[in-house]
Order: C-alpha cells, then structure tokens, then sequence
C-alpha cells in the first residue's frame, strides 16, 4: 500500500510540476505589457477620435472613464492606447451614438457598465471557429453585436474587420470596415439606412431611456415576416441573457436544456432558440 501511495504522490508532484513549467514558458513567449508601456503619450489617436465627435453628423456622447478603471482595462486588454480600440478603452467609459441606439464599448461608466475585457470574458472561446474569433466591441439597442474578427492580436490592431451579428440575420455579416472605418461610420454615416427597416415610430424618445446594458428585444423575431415588418412586441431584455439566447442557452432555473454553440446559428435558426424567446415573450 505504501509504494502505490507514494507512486500516486509523485506523479502528481510531477504533473503539477510541468504545468507550472508550461505556464511560465507561455508568457515568457508572450509577455504581459506594463500599463506604462501600454499608455503612449503623444500618439494623436484620441485626439483624433475627439475631433470627429465634435464634428459627427449623428448624436455622439463620450462618457467618461473612472481612471482606475480605465488603467485596469487597458491592462486587461493590451491594446496600447497608438491603437483606436486602445485610446477609446483608455480614454472613455465607451461612447453613445444616436442616444444609445449604438454603444461603443470603452472602460466602463455608470450608463455603460461594461468594458471590452469585461464583456468579452468567456465569450471569445464560443465564437471561434477555424483558428478565428471575435471580440466583441459595440452593440446596438435590438441586440445587434459588432465585433473585429481576426487570428491574432496583431491582427486586431492592424487589419481585422468589424463584423456585424443582427438579430435579423443571425449571422455573422461583414461590414467591410476596419475598426477605425467603424468609428466613422458610426459618426458620420448613414445610420437611418443601415437601420432602415427596424426603427419605429418614436424610437428617438424611447430609445435614450433604456438602459445600455440591456437591448429590445422583439418577437416574432427580427428574421421573420412579421418582424421585417415590425409588427412585433418590444421588451427590454438583459444583453447578456440576449447572448445567451443566441447561443441557445437557457434562462438559469430553465427546464429547457442548453444547446452547445460554437458558432452563432444560421438563418434561420434553432427551434430551440425560437422556443426559448417565445418562453421570454410568454411571461
């Protein structure tokens, strides 16, 4: 008994040994960046970012960062503030257009309580797929996502594109924009048109009270007949409970079983998923 035991005893040692050796082997390849080295002075980035909302042809509101919050962000994201996505991380708590119908994510504020590291966590793994993901960067308030789709970090500060995911699709679209086109286009392009179809009479009035971190949800869903149409019930619906639905998981305390997801559904989607909205409108 004792020879198994002291066996067993080593080859535990042993394991715990060799993932602590990979561990530091992993980040002595990628080594985490200070805040210092992240933060680059000088760099006209934001500057710029700052100019085009005060000249935007769309409603843009900038909130403002906690700096503590935004250091920890930026340290969380490792973009360095040379970047957009960096100097918008940094230097805003995210960014409001047309009174909340786009948000653009930053640090986090009290109107916008989620930041790009924050609202990407355990979210990237599901939407892999062949070596690509996603992060997650703004959303819209009918729980569409915009994401820059890429291979590597590297790739996200230089040429990732902005994917969009609509509620009337429920796909992955590509929007044929870099970060920095997307910024644009959501200052100065043309959002009635992009948005034609799912803005109802009022939403001007509606639309700035809801709260950022939840989305209006509708159903009949926005793919059908009916929701092309706009002839759907509109509820305020947590974001993530949105994203839970879109990966066909259930509400917590749900009898419904979750569906496993890499990729969001194509068009048309699941019955499951159709089910579990039709289970939120029924309440």
């Amino acid at each position: 008994m004792f020879y198994p035991l002291l066996l067993q005893k080593f080859k535990s040692a042993f394991l715990i040994f060799c993932m602590l050796h990979c561990a530091r082997f992993s980040f002595a390849q990628v080594p985490m960046k200070t805040i210092q080295e992240l933060n680059a002075p000088g760099k006209d980035s934001w500057l710029r970012i700052q100019r085009m909302a005060e000249h935007a042809k769309n409603k843009v509101e900038i909130l403002a960062p906690d700096s503590v919050k935004a250091s920890v962000a930026l340290l969380q994201s490792q973009f360095s503030t040379n970047t957009n996505l960096g100097s918008i991380i940094y230097n805003s708590g995210g960014i409001l257009v047309d009174g909340g119908w786009i948000r653009i994510l930053g640090s986090g504020s009290k109107r916008l309580a989620r930041s790009v590291p924050e609202w990407n966590a355990g979210k990237i793994s599901a939407m892999r797929n062949d070596e690509m993901f996603y992060l997650l960067v703004a959303d819209d308030v009918l729980g569409g996502l915009f994401a820059i789709k890429a291979s590597s970090v590297e790739e996200l500060e230089s040429i990732g594109q902005v994917f969009y995911y609509g509620p009337n699709s429920l796909s992955w679209q590509t929007t044929g924009l870099s970060y920095g086109g997307f910024i644009s286009f959501c200052f100065n392009g043309n959002l009635k048109e992009f948005y034609e179809d799912f803005r109802w009479k009022g939403w001007q009035e509606e639309v700035p009270s809801i709260d950022c971190n939840s989305v209006i949800s509708c159903y009949p869903l926005l793919w059908t007949r009916e929701g092309l149409q706009m002839k759907v019930n509109r509820k305020q619906l947590a974001i993530q409970s949105q994203w839970n639905m879109y990966q066909g998981k259930p509400k917590p305390g749900s009898k419904q079983k979750a569906v496993a997801q890499r990729q969001p559904a194509s068009r048309p989607p699941s019955s499951k998923i159709v089910s579990m909205w039709s289970q939120e409108f029924g309440k």
